[in-house]
């Protein structure tokens, strides 16, 4: 889908990655909302932008405080082309240490707060037949790469690759779906995340994000490479080559496993889903389904 002189939506809008989207999409020629848990921080980024964005204060984790942006963005900017479910946090512990509240304010944000931004949107496009296209915000992580110290914010990106991958599977042609797995990105995360949830980790890890961090890929960049990718078509988009490492480290030990413990012969197929469907379907007629 073209992405230039569209309508769209950020979440996480205010900073970090998102910002820099909604400041690509109005360079473009486009128009944003904003949506970001940040009030402060979402005014005076759409403020930066001009006319041609909007702050709408926004928590993900709500889904009704998210269907409630959805109709307030859909209306001010008289349907939206463009969803950016990107808001994330990150609250750093090693599995054994972190605490159940953690586990829940992570997977909240980072997991329901995708599938509910894309569901809202989705819905009002298909509703309105209208086409567009859906990025939603994953992780290097996603693809491989450990995160000692950091599971429930692996765990949450593995799961966002795996809504992108069913969203696509399950929306029509005219609605695309796209997956952004950043590498390392020079965000605000460490100090964003604590900021947003109330939790964060021991000053020392944190301190540590924010030098790591700094060093990282500037969001501006991050940004073009995505709208790039979405007017190809892409689904998976990868702005950093060095993720190929760990992604090719576990492609390479998910063939190696299959290979020795499961590897493809004349009944392989018989326990495949599809193979299971059909050969029903040819007993019972389509009714079963």
């Amino acid at each position: 889908m073209r992405t230039k002189g569209k309508t769209a939506v950020v979440t996480g809008g205010a900073s970090g990655i998102g910002a820099a989207l909604a400041e690509a999409i109005v360079a473009d020629g486009g128009r944003v909302v904003v949506a970001d848990i940040n009030s402060d921080a979402a005014e005076a980024h759409a403020a930066k932008l001009g006319d041609a964005a909007r702050a709408i204060p926004c928590n993900v984790a709500d889904v009704a405080g998210v269907e409630a942006m959805a109709t307030e963005a859909w209306d001010w900017l008289g349907g939206v082309d463009l969803v950016f479910a990107n808001a994330g946090i990150s609250v750093a512990r090693p599995l054994l240490k972190a605490s159940e509240a953690e586990f829940d304010v992570t997977l909240d944000v980072n997991l329901k707060g995708v599938w509910a931004t894309a569901k809202a949107f989705a819905t009002r496009m298909m509703e309105a037949g209208r086409e567009g296209h859906l990025c939603l915000t994953a992780s290097e992580h996603a693809l491989g790469l450990q995160h000692p110290g950091n599971g429930f914010y692996t765990a949450s990106k593995h799961g966002v690759l795996a809504l992108g991958d069913v969203f696509r599977a399950e929306l029509p042609d005219g609605i695309g779906v796209s997956v952004l797995c950043p590498g390392l990105t020079a965000t605000h995360m460490p100090d964003t995340s604590p900021a947003a949830t109330g939790m964060s980790a021991d000053e020392r890890r944190s301190d540590m994000a924010r030098a790591v961090m700094a060093e990282g890929k500037p969001p501006s960049e991050v940004a073009r490479h995505t709208l790039d990718e979405i007017a190809r078509g892409t689904f998976l988009i990868v702005p950093e080559a060095s993720a190929w490492l760990a992604a090719e480290k576990r492609a390479d030990e998910v063939k190696d496993e299959f290979t020795r413990q499961a590897p493809m012969g004349p009944d392989a197929m018989k326990y495949h889903v599809g193979t299971v469907v059909e050969r029903l379907m040819k007993k019972t007629g389509p009714g079963l389904l």
